[in-house]
């Protein structure tokens, strides 16, 4: 498919100066074009605007219209090239790496951007926001993560929508390793192992009204359930999360806001004998079959004569099903976005 040529402002040093537009077919020719080529045949042409390296894997789609720092550095898209739906994206740029009171980079889910691609429609190649420090594509270079625009996102999620999960190719041109690049199925390896934490971890709240921060908004300092900072004992509870590529939102709600003593341990981490008022179990990518460690970590405590009670969301879900005999199977695709409608 031909690539789109929609309306854009040019980035700086690139950009014509007033009054000479002659230069714009200049830098429009001078655009590194790249192409989406999907394992089915189908082939998607734009242009490079990230890291100028081909690279392969699983593609996906979000539907949110705003979001992409987040969704960038979620490990649940670890192996995953992501097309974007909604057509203007990185006009609000990108945040810094600055970090909460927990440690964590305070406008991110992890500490890098996990995915292998993105591929947009518009570009956006000036930003504009109180919090943008660069540009998405400056981001995606300083991370080694190649990005398309002029792509038609829409038809590519229509695509995948009636084929169901296929694999891809990001090809930059001209690029000396783009013949060499084959098409990589991530889901046959264990991705939780490449994204998960490798050491224990402990987070304890704050003190009340110390101004713990969610998502980044400092206004948000006031526990929602203040029953939750102690247990019937007069201690706090304590919650053992297993990192099976745990956001850090997920960190920051559970800490700032549920206001519990959280343990973050690695995925296999062997936590069966150790004692906490509940496990939690986190979102994850890839074949949560590849986390048979955890799973019988898992079984044991299922197995204890009181146990405690277990959360599972997303891939720690599946982990639980698997723990308790189920079988789990991979869906025609996933539907990623936000404010799904839903039926209470």
């Amino acid at each position: 498919m031909a690539p789109q040529d929609p309306e854009m402002t040019v980035p700086n040093g690139c950009q014509p100066s007033e009054g000479s537009l002659q230069a714009s077919p200049a830098w429009l020719e001078s655009r590194t074009r790249a192409s989406l080529a999907l394992a089915d045949g189908s082939v998607f042409h734009g242009f490079s605007f990230g890291y100028d390296a081909s690279t392969s894997g699983e593609v996906v789609f979000n539907t949110g219209m705003v979001g992409y720092p987040e969704s960038l550095t979620d490990p649940s898209y670890a192996g995953q090239i992501l097309v974007i739906t909604f057509p203007l994206v990185g006009n609000y740029g990108v945040p810094s790496d600055e970090r909460d009171e927990l440690g964590l980079l305070r406008y991110f889910e992890s500490d890098r951007i996990h995915l292998k691609a993105v591929v947009i429609q518009d570009y956006s190649f000036i930003s504009s926001h109180y919090t943008a420090k660069r540009t998405l594509g400056e981001w995606l270079k300083e991370q080694r993560v190649p990005g398309i625009y002029g792509v038609d996102t829409r038809a590519v999620t229509k695509l995948i929508r009636q084929h169901g999960a296929i694999l891809g190719r990001v090809e930059i041109h001209g690029e000396t390793k783009v013949d060499t690049v084959e098409f990589d199925d991530p889901n046959k390896m264990n991705l939780s192992a490449q994204v998960s934490r490798t050491e224990r971890q402990v987070f304890l709240p704050p003190p009340l009204g110390a101004g713990a921060s969610i998502a980044g908004s400092p206004e948000r300092s006031t526990p929602l359930n203040g029953e939750t900072v102690s247990s019937t004992q007069g201690r706090t509870v304590h919650v053992l999360a297993v990192d099976c590529g745990i956001k850090n939102n997920i960190i920051r709600y559970l800490v700032n806001v549920l206001r519990v003593k959280l343990t973050v341990v690695p995925w296999d981490y062997d936590f069966s004998g150790e004692e906490f008022d509940g496990l939690f179990l986190s979102n994850g990518p890839g074949d949560p079959t590849h986390c048979e460690k955890t799973i019988d970590h898992i079984r044991v405590v299922m197995q204890r004569p009181n146990p405690p009670p277990i959360f599972g969301i997303c891939l720690g879900n599946q982990l639980l099903a698997l723990a308790a005999g189920a079988k789990t199977y991979k869906m025609k695709f996933g539907n990623r976005g936000m404010n799904q409608p839903c039926v209470d």
